[in-house]
């Protein structure tokens, strides 16, 4: 139905969006396959069109349909995703933020900085016990 849908609102919106305008059975007929081509065909596309806000139908005598079109229909196409199997333990391992050898590097900077700062420290508490 989709592919349905799709034929008859580019057919429609071609004819222009936001306005009514009339268009005949036998004009929406032959933008349907010619194996589905019928009446029943075309009033289930336009109710769903309609329903999905792409077509407003105002009226539809004998042959003669008076249909706006609003918006252009587009299929929705499924997206293949591929899905691994996660292990029970891989769900509960958390991931490593940093490899293993940053560990150690950041560790080693932290120890610097601290040792740089406690002699900074030292220094200035040293000046300053001196000289008051």
């Amino acid at each position: 139905m989709e592919e349905i849908c799709a034929l008859l609102s580019a057919f429609l919106c071609e004819a222009g969006t936001g306005s009514y305008k009339i268009f005949y059975e036998e004009e929406l007929m032959e933008v349907l396959p010619e194996e589905i081509r019928n009446r029943e065909t075309l009033e289930a596309a336009l109710k769903n069109l309609g329903g999905g806000g792409y077509v407003d139908v105002k009226y539809a005598r004998g042959n003669a349909f008076c249909i706006a079109a609003v918006k252009k229909f587009e299929p929705v196409i499924p997206v293949a995703t591929e899905k691994t199997e996660e292990t029970a333990a891989q769900r509960l391992t958390a991931p490593a933020l940093f490899p293993k050898k940053a560990y150690a590097y950041i560790t080693l900077c932290a120890f610097f900085g601290g040792a740089v700062g406690g002699a900074v420290g030292g220094g200035i508490a040293a000046i300053l016990g001196a000289v008051l």
